[in-house]
């Protein structure tokens, strides 16, 4: 009965010994969790084209809100709500139809992170706070987010679909306004598209960006060739 007592004592000190190691393990990680700072370089002011957009940053850098309007007649808007970590958490939509307001659209989606600072969960709540989409994210060996359409390569989509992309060695500027996770779910290229080539089944489509740049090196001017009327194949950006 001793030794039964014994061993009982032995393995409920053990217990609390892991209990209190976990939990100074857990306190440890969040003492070490350190927010995320945007890359270095120049933040997009403004985006001129067929449809313009403006664009606030928050005190921790990144972008705040984003206001864009088409040239025919729809204003949208996005607000980006961020934790401690710097990491996107919140995302609140909002589009006016002046002609159609019935087509109003009000939404908010919330973002859930792993342990590695990933996006591994959307949810989304319309105008009525009704939920009206859940989604689910997977990711790569390297950290690209899983898509079986899409091909990263160097943190830029190199195949969607059909289509196939080629880049230059510079910044891309919406690059630097988004936290990694947010950028990677999204998709957002780290350089600027050269060529894009659309293989259809009886002929190949391609389209050349001709790309301006500024003394340091950022995008001003892009020209889109081969592009339908009424497309965004013309389009400025100034910075801060």
């Amino acid at each position: 009965m001793k030794k039964l007592t014994l061993l009982l004592s032995v393995f409920g000190i053990m217990a609390c010994a892991d209990d209190d190691f976990l939990r100074n393990d857990f306190e440890r990680q969040l003492n070490n969790e350190i927010a995320e700072t945007p890359p270095e370089g120049l933040k997009l002011k403004y985006k001129y084209g067929l449809i313009s957009q403006q664009f606030f940053y928050n005190q921790n850098g990144f972008v705040d809100s984003i206001y864009n309007s088409h040239s025919w007649g729809v204003d949208f808007s996005q607000k980006y709500i961020y934790n401690k970590l710097n990491q996107i958490v919140e995302v609140r939509y909002n589009e006016v139809v002046p002609q159609r307001p019935e087509y109003n659209i009000k939404d908010i989606t919330f973002y859930t992170y792993n342990s590695v600072n990933q996006i591994i969960s959307s949810l989304t709540y319309d105008k009525n706070n009704v939920a009206i989409q859940y989604l689910t994210y997977n990711y790569n060996r390297d950290g690209s987010l899983f898509d079986a359409n899409k091909k990263v390569v160097n943190g830029n989509v190199v195949k969607d679909n059909w289509s196939s992309y080629k880049f230059d060695t510079l910044r891309n500027p919406y690059y630097n306004i988004y936290p990694k996770a947010y950028r990677i779910l999204k998709f957002i290229n780290k350089n600027n598209i050269l060529l894009t080539e659309r293989d259809y089944t009886n002929e190949v489509h391609i389209n050349v960006h001709t790309l301006k740049y500024n003394s340091e090196d950022y995008l001003i001017e892009e020209h889109i060739s081969n592009m339908p009327l009424d497309t965004d194949d013309r389009r400025q950006f100034s910075y801060h």
